[in-house]
């Protein structure tokens, strides 16, 4: 009966009923106008939440709410960016947000909810950032490497989905530093570990957007499987790596990945029944830290494409920074232009349409407003209708690749030495990385890695597209992010005038 066309109805509807009946009228989400449908949104979720932003918050200054991966989000104004900056981690919490979002304790129990955590956060800050100029060398090694591996040689145009071909790379490079060098190259961990970074999106989108209504955590371990089979795959290929790593790491070890970083930083690691946990910790930093700058990347060549003149100027920058400072962290710094064309392609066309997605946790939240978020309420920023509408810049919503070098010309260095206007900084009208103690802390890993790849491909690549007129090709939108369109090919030539 329960497979019939009535069954499978009558389960539809008795998920209906019992979901009207959980959802309070009480809960502060009834307390505020709601953008699109509670159940299923014909109509774009980034549309819905555009649409809010002009609608109710512009016009009453008041937030709203949307369903966004199955669960109502409250959609916050900017005016309660200023409270949110200083807030607590642990009290409002990112990792408990994308845990719910993509259901990933199917597979992977209390990773982003346990204390230990933040060992994936103090790993970036306390690993990784403070050695980025010393690890930009291997970052170029295996850019070079993963160019000659993925590109024919020779001197004729090569005809590249460039979607794929910039995911590669970046995942490629991300895991020599993330994972280590034994399986940077490593055909099989590669990919095995780019199967598994793209499950754990396809999984959440597929539990999203089927109506399971009440039962869907509950039909969300099953739908998990075969996510998780893929992270076991990886496991098992990763172990040994880690295993070898606890034998040979001493206090004088200085090896420059994630591996030794976390036994560094966290002895308790060693321990063989945390060896799991630390398998998976190194698994999911590399999702974070290579799926978005591969996009980004992408991203910033569709805009070289279309804006006239732009490649031209970009590669006399670089010519130039390089041919005074060779491969260095001076180079990277002269690298004006660029990081302005790189922050501007950001803004307008970012990953996502959210920012800044927290979870109350412990005690309710109060603004300086008095407006009170009860513990467990879910949040939000709508952040590219924030920055396609910010009273900071001069028409917003059309693209200056070189906006923010005129910015930067007076441009003083704060505190932690980050320059208001680059690609790297935020503010409230550049929220791609969060903002506050929110913000993303491998953003300086991100950047770097666009910018070195980037600046490769202009170089020693010509660049072009069949493309007719100055469109952008269209992007994939799926539960309010962005993904480049995965069928624009572009045709790269080996410049012969390097």
């Amino acid at each position: 009966m329960f497979f019939s066309p009535t069954g499978i109805i009558l389960v539809l509807a008795i998920s209906a009923v019992l979901h009207s009946a959980f959802y309070s009228e009480n809960s502060i989400y009834a307390q505020f106008q709601r953008c699109g449908s509670r159940w299923f949104n014909w109509t774009p979720v980034h549309k819905v939440i555009e649409s809010g932003y002009h609608k109710v918050t512009k016009a009453t200054g008041r937030p709203f709410v949307v369903c966004w991966w199955a669960r109502d989000y409250l959609v916050m104004p900017p005016k309660y960016l200023h409270d949110v900056r200083t807030a607590d981690g642990t009290h409002l919490n990112f990792f408990h947000s994308i845990s719910d979002a993509f259901h990933l304790h199917t597979t992977v129990g209390d990773l982003y909810t346990a204390r230990t955590s933040q060992r994936m956060i103090d790993v970036v800050k306390r690993g990784l950032n403070p050695l980025l100029p010393q690890i930009t060398p291997i970052l170029i090694n295996e850019i070079d490497y993963s160019l000659e591996h993925l590109l024919e040689g020779g001197s004729e145009w090569q005809c590249v989905k460039a979607m794929e071909l910039f995911a590669e790379i970046t995942h490629r490079t991300a895991t020599r530093v993330l994972i280590c060098d034994d399986l940077c190259r490593n055909e099989d961990f590669i990919k095995q570990s780019m199967r598994f970074t793209k499950s754990i999106f396809v999984t959440a989108l597929v539990i999203a957007n089927l109506y399971l209504g009440v039962f869907r955590c509950l039909l969300a371990w099953p739908i998990s499987l075969v996510h998780g089979w893929y992270l076991h795959k990886c496991m098992n290929i990763l172990r040994p790596h880690v295993e070898k790593a606890i034998q040979e790491c001493t206090a004088d070890t200085k090896k420059p990945n994630a591996i030794y970083w976390t036994i560094s930083l966290f002895p308790e690691t060693v321990d063989k029944g945390h060896h799991d946990r630390f398998l998976k910790e190194l698994l999911h930093s590399l999702w974070a830290g290579s799926s978005a700058p591969g996009g980004m990347i992408t991203e910033v060549v569709w805009q070289l494409l279309i804006n006239d003149g732009a490649i031209d100027a970009l590669r006399e920058e670089a010519r130039e920074a390089l041919s005074q400072h060779g491969w260095s962290e001076k180079m990277l710094n002269s690298l004006h232009l660029q990081d302005s064309f790189i922050r501007e392609t950001n803004r307008l066309f970012p990953t996502g349409s959210m920012t800044c997605v927290r979870t109350v946790l412990g005690q309710p939240f109060q603004f300086d407003d008095g407006l009170i978020l009860p513990v467990g309420t879910r949040f939000g920023f709508p952040a590219q209708a924030i920055q396609h509408d910010h009273d900071a810049l001069d028409n917003p919503a059309e693209f200056d690749g070189f906006r923010f070098v005129r910015r930067g010309v007076d441009d003083r260095s704060v505190a932690s030495g980050e320059k208001q206007w680059a690609a790297s900084s935020v503010d409230t009208s550049y929220l791609p990385f969060g903002y506050g103690n929110h913000v993303c802390p491998g953003r300086f890993f991100a950047i770097r890695l666009i910018k070195l790849i980037i600046t490769k491909i202009i170089l020693e690549f010509d660049i072009k597209w069949d493309r007719k007129g100055k469109d952008r090709p269209t992007p994939i939108n799926i539960e309010g992010q962005f993904v480049p369109n995965m069928q624009q090919k572009i045709y790269l030539k080996r410049r012969q005038d390097l």
